[in-house]
């Protein structure tokens, strides 16, 4: 017995449905037909592929330095900006890329100066600003929370009108430890980036409860940076809010 079919075996089928219909003839010529539906769907896609990850040494990637009582920091080898470059192109292909615009020790009241012309090095389709630890970590609560969210609203704005999407990390949560913030003051200082985020048009990003589910995992020693697993934890956040605003349906 033979079999026909139209299209033939090993045809590349377009993005849609195809109906494939073919015909068995047996020895005594006698014949047999069916179709079929062969279904190829397109391939996910996002709506804007440039990205600029803006914000201080947690967006640099630092981690600590052991047996140096916490103290000394150095560049992990896979920041988030590079885990979600990753992510990004395991699924929508070769064309996102994620630009790591971090400076570590910044301050959001200072990074509001460095944006407008690291915006238009990269010029970026999209904005991810997750800074103002160091605000408050070098300040009192209520003095470092009110510049960090003037700063992160400044560059918000800035991003805005240079017609960018924004998107607004919440701060990361901490741990005991040299440089930790307490729970109470992060979080009072993620309302407030909510706030800001409204004010402005912007997608909160929540960075900080995916990361208290497991403190010791994700927050190294020091109380404030991330662990490598913690970077990773930190770009998957990330991933899953920009693959819910921007991917194409």
């Amino acid at each position: 017995m033979t079999v026909a079919c139209a299209p033939e075996s090993n045809t590349a089928y377009p993005v849609g449905t195809t109906t494939v219909s073919c015909t068995a003839t047996d020895a005594q010529q006698r014949t047999a037909s069916c179709s079929f539906g062969v279904t190829v769907a397109a391939p996910p896609r996002l709506r804007l592929n440039r990205f600029m990850a803006f914000g201080d040494s947690i967006t640099v990637g630092e981690v600590i330095v052991p047996s140096t009582e916490d103290l000394l920091l150095t560049p992990t080898a896979q920041p988030y900006p590079a885990i979600l470059t990753q992510l990004l192109r395991e699924r929508y292909g070769s064309d996102p890329v994620v630009f790591n615009a971090g400076l570590s020790g910044e301050k959001a009241a200072f990074g509001d100066r460095r944006f407008p012309s690291t915006f238009l090095a990269y010029s970026p389709e999209a904005v991810i600003i997750l800074e103002g630890a160091n605000d408050i970590l070098y300040s009192d609560p209520a003095s470092g929370i009110a510049a960090a969210e003037l700063g992160v609203s400044v560059m918000a704005a800035e991003a805005r009108n240079r017609r960018a999407r924004v998107y607004i990390a919440l701060l990361t949560p901490t741990r005991p430890g040299r440089r930790q913030i307490p729970l109470g003051v992060v979080q009072a200082a993620n309302d407030r980036l909510r706030q800001v985020a409204r004010g402005e048009g912007a997608v909160v990003i929540d960075t900080f409860t995916p990361l208290l589910a497991d403190l010791n995992g994700n927050i190294d020693t020091d109380g404030l940076h991330l662990t490598a697993l913690g970077y990773r934890r930190l770009a998957e956040a990330v991933f899953a809010a920009l693959r819910t605003d921007l991917e194409a349906r």
